[in-house]
């Protein structure tokens, strides 16, 4: 499981506080699944479709984000505007969970051989 953060002003962010509830949605829906995904805020138009169908919004949605300058198109889809700057990137994730992973493997081998 990845972690979405956002900071404390979120909601009031220049770019976030003109958008109507179902654009806001939608971009919390795929910043969310980009989080998930691991795409570091790129959301290709497959799941910009699976995220307005979650939100229940129409394609009008998408409209809005890129006019407000929060989604830039690129490709056949969209970075999400300064996603890594609040999250960490893939690569990051990835690092931080095979350190966790080795971490707990550590943990393990020394429970197990403090059981003999």
């Amino acid at each position: 499981m990845a972690w979405l953060k956002l900071d404390d002003g979120f909601a009031e962010h220049p770019r976030i506080d003109p958008l109507t509830h179902k654009a806001f949605r939608l971009h919390i829906t795929a910043m969310c699944l980009v989080a998930r995904k691991l795409t570091d805020g790129y959301v290709t138009e497959k799941d910009a479709k699976l995220c307005r169908t979650q939100a229940g919004v129409s394609v009008a949605a998408v409209a809005e984000l890129e006019a407000s300058g929060l989604w830039e198109r690129n490709g056949e889809g969209w970075y999400i505007r300064d996603y890594l700057d609040y999250n960490p990137s893939s690569a990051q994730v990835k690092e931080e969970r095979k350190r966790a992973a080795e971490r707990m493997r550590h943990v393990r081998a020394n429970v197990r051989g403090n059981k003999r």
